[in-house]
């Protein structure tokens, strides 16, 4: 009983004190005068396709945009052991996003920026995170602008041979449209 009892006073300890959701956006990011400020450590962000990000969630890294090494991908922490860009061999690996921040100054315009720990445990990279989506050095949660179009030209497809209706395609239409450039 009294193991049932301690077990039950734990959980709810633990659930009490658990982290609130703190969410940011791009466009809040991007758009903000001052450096935004957040009532704790941010656990959520909006990317400027869309697609939601969390702690501990698994992002997979892409190719280099510069040569054979990435631009906007690097490891170190700049204070103990300098920061240095990752070379090609991480592309396809998985990381676990441990940590949000914001960089940057009013005069240059504030951007996100993520922790990862790399899934081989062979450290931490850090990630100018828009810049790495939008250069394919991470790949997105969303769609590429020619994978969303492709599945509206197939859901198109459907519509003409009938196979769903009109209102099953403008859902799916609104979908995509957002990852459309």
């Amino acid at each position: 009983m009294k193991k049932l009892l301690l077990s039950t006073v734990l959980l709810f300890g633990l659930v009490g004190f658990g982290q609130e959701t703190v969410k940011a956006s791009y466009d809040e990011i991007t758009s903000a005068k001052e450096r935004p400020s957040y009532n704790g450590d941010i656990t959520e962000y909006v990317a400027k396709d869309g697609s939601v990000y969390k702690i501990g969630d698994k992002i997979t890294i892409g190719v280099p945009s510069s040569n054979k090494t990435f631009a906007f991908l690097s490891s170190g922490d700049g204070l103990m052991t300098p920061l240095v860009p990752l070379s090609i061999g991480v592309s396809g690996q998985k990381a676990e996003i441990m940590k949000f921040r914001i960089s940057g100054t009013r005069r240059a315009g504030f951007t996100i920026w993520l922790k990862a720990k790399s899934s081989t445990g062979m450290g931490n990279y850090n990630v100018d995170f828009e810049n790495a989506i939008l250069n394919g050095e991470i790949k997105s949660f969303g769609m590429t602008s020619d994978e969303a179009l492709g599945e509206l030209k197939k859901a198109k497809d459907k519509l003409d041979l009938g196979l769903i209706s009109k209102e099953d395609y403008e859902a799916k239409k609104s979908e995509l449209v957002k990852f459309i450039k």
